[in-house]
């Protein structure tokens, strides 16, 4: 692939584009993606930041998709911000979570993770614009994330938690679940010590 800079980036960061050459292969052979930046946000308490949007099924964590050649860092940065107030800077992926679609684009889901003071937790409200489109914002124990959340939502929140706790826990994920013979592994312990 080439890289080619873009105008509305940072001039160290572009896009990719197809590789010389390679105009022979179809559109169809490519795999559609939509790409979703979302934040782990935890407070002093442990609590997780949860909002309720209306074009999403129930409570999950604050973010959005990325837009056209945006990088997932800057999408989360700018999403999580238009959907809870608080100004916070990602840099590295908690994990990055697979959601297979049979019948529309897959989703791509990096979560990055930040953790936040007690004053700014208490800042984190749903701006003025986004008042339309989210329905609610929370800080929720944990343990009460699975009450709240679809089954993906809660096993990918619950998968980011223990990569926060664990940086050796695994990175990457289908439907919140780990992949590969360590993914495997930890949850056959985990099991196992419950």
């Amino acid at each position: 692939m080439t890289y080619r800079p873009t105008t509305f980036m940072n001039t160290d960061y572009g896009a990719w584009s197809d590789p010389p050459g390679r105009a022979d292969l179809a559109p169809a052979q490519y795999s559609p993606i939509r790409m979703e930046c979302q934040g782990l946000i935890t407070d002093p308490r442990g609590f997780v930041l949860l909002v309720n949007p209306d074009d999403r099924d129930g409570w999950t964590l604050p973010g959005g998709p990325a837009r056209s050649g945006e990088l997932p860092h800057l999408a989360a940065t700018r999403t999580v911000r238009a959907e809870t107030g608080l100004e916070l800077h990602f840099s590295d992926a908690l994990i990055v979570d697979i959601t297979p679609h049979p019948h529309s684009p897959q989703t791509v889901n990096h979560v990055f993770g930040a953790q936040v003071t007690t004053q700014a937790a208490a800042t984190a409200t749903i701006p003025a614009r986004a008042l339309a489109r989210i329905g609610e914002i929370a800080w929720v124990g944990p343990g009460h994330v699975p009450g709240r959340c679809a089954d993906g939502h809660a096993r990918r929140i619950r998968s980011a938690l223990l990569r926060l706790a664990d940086p050796f826990a695994p990175v990457y994920h289908v439907d919140g679940r780990a992949v590969g013979p360590e993914g495997e592994h930890r949850r056959r312990t985990t099991r196992a010590g419950r």
